[in-house]
């Protein structure tokens, strides 16, 4: 199944796994400007201190953590000739992130990484 090209409604939650609380949730396709606002509606209900967030193996989560929580790195002039090393995002030493992605055969559960 290819759920990146998928246009069609989804529900995305964000949620405390320890409580069950449902933080927030958006219906909407699966596409990077959602998980953007998925990731800004929860942050505004965390503490200043950064829980692991979690999540399946959808490449748009990353992309949507790093743009909140980056840190724009600046790379110094080197004095050689040529254009100079481009700035750019990386993540927050307090920024913990990790996948849970499931391999299935045959509908079946077969490993968890």
């Amino acid at each position: 199944m290819n759920y990146v090209d998928d246009d069609g409604s989804w529900l995305w939650v964000s949620f405390a796994s320890k409580s069950r609380l449902i933080i927030d949730f958006i219906i909407g396709p699966r596409k990077q400007y959602v998980a953007n606002k998925l990731v800004e509606l929860t942050d505004k209900c965390l503490s200043e201190s950064k829980p692991l967030f979690i999540s399946d193996g959808l490449r748009f989560y990353p992309e949507a953590l790093l743009k909140k929580y980056g840190k724009r790195k600046e790379f110094p002039r080197t004095g050689i000739r040529g254009r100079p090393k481009i700035p750019k995002l990386v993540p927050d030493n307090n920024l913990r992130y990790a996948q849970v992605i499931k391999k299935r055969e045959g509908g079946k559960l077969q490993k968890v990484e």
